[in-house]
């Protein structure tokens, strides 16, 4: 048999406070059975305690109010299943962004160090295809991931894909410095092929570079780009050109995830030129 209690009671009962109870009651998730006309006092039945608990269960895992009466609301179990995966798979997602947040909040802890290894290496002119914009940086990832396919895709067109291609890319210091600038990604040309429409030819000049090896795509590359950068000016004379990037291994199925990619930081030559 029910019975009505007041919100003293059914506070203790759920384990939540009068003000949960009240703001649950304002926005229609959990209403008394009877509220007193003239004193305003709230009860419930207790047979509501089960669908506080619901309540507070959810709102505890951290879903939203409009999912918890949209849960609440329907009787359809395939519904209320598709509700909580999506839940689920949000909450999925936090984990992970937590543990990377957690990983680089360690790795700060300690000081950037030298890299093992910096090459030295001078990158002769070459003729290549590209497609260049003035971006934001919050632009990059989507247009890199569309311009490198563009680009892949006229190579194998014009190549019949037969050779494996390094793809590279050139960020203005702008990028950097103003969150806006130019970048261009690039692939080696063809032999005897015109670009599509779209992209152009042109010739990379020649420039001499130091040259780091950071393992994978852009996760953590900061912390290469700021090792590679005290090396540059500590040990050679750093040129204010742009930085240029190269994405190892990548494949037609994951075209923009690499093994590796190769941080080219432009330096003064240390070598005199030809006589």
């Amino acid at each position: 048999m029910n019975a009505q209690v007041s919100i003293g009671d059914f506070a203790v009962m759920t384990s939540l406070s009068r003000k949960a109870l009240r703001h649950y009651h304002d926005i229609g998730i959990l209403e008394p059975a009877h509220i007193d006309s003239h004193t305003g006092y709230r009860f419930y039945d207790t047979s509501q305690v089960d669908h506080a608990h619901i309540i507070r269960r959810f709102r505890s895992l951290g879903m939203s109010i409009p999912d918890i009466k949209a849960l609440l609301s329907t009787d359809d179990a395939v519904t209320r299943t598709e509700i909580i995966t999506t839940h689920l798979e949000q909450m999925e997602v936090q984990l992970q962004q937590t543990r990377d947040t957690v990983g680089a909040l360690r790795e700060l802890l300690s000081p950037v160090h030298h890299p093992a290894f910096v090459a030295v290496r001078n990158e002769p002119a070459l003729l290549v295809w590209s497609i260049s914009a003035t971006l934001e940086v919050s632009e990059i990832d989507s247009w890199f991931a569309a311009t490198l396919k563009k680009l892949l895709d006229a190579i194998a067109t014009a190549a019949d894909g037969t050779s494996p291609v390094v793809p590279g890319g050139l960020y203005d210091r702008a990028l950097f410095l103003e969150s806006r600038g130019k970048a261009t990604l690039f692939v080696p040309a063809p032999p005897s092929a015109e670009p599509p429409e779209g992209i152009r030819a042109e010739v990379l000049p020649q420039a001499d570079y130091a040259v780091l090896t950071h393992p994978g795509g852009h996760e953590g590359i900061d912390r290469s780009y700021a090792a590679l950068g005290i090396y540059a000016n500590e040990h050679l004379i750093s040129h204010q050109g742009p930085i240029r990037e190269h994405y190892v291994g990548g494949s037609p199925s994951a075209p923009t995830t690499f093994t590796a990619t190769e941080i080219c930081w432009p330096i003064f030559s240390t070598t005199p030129p030809p006589q």
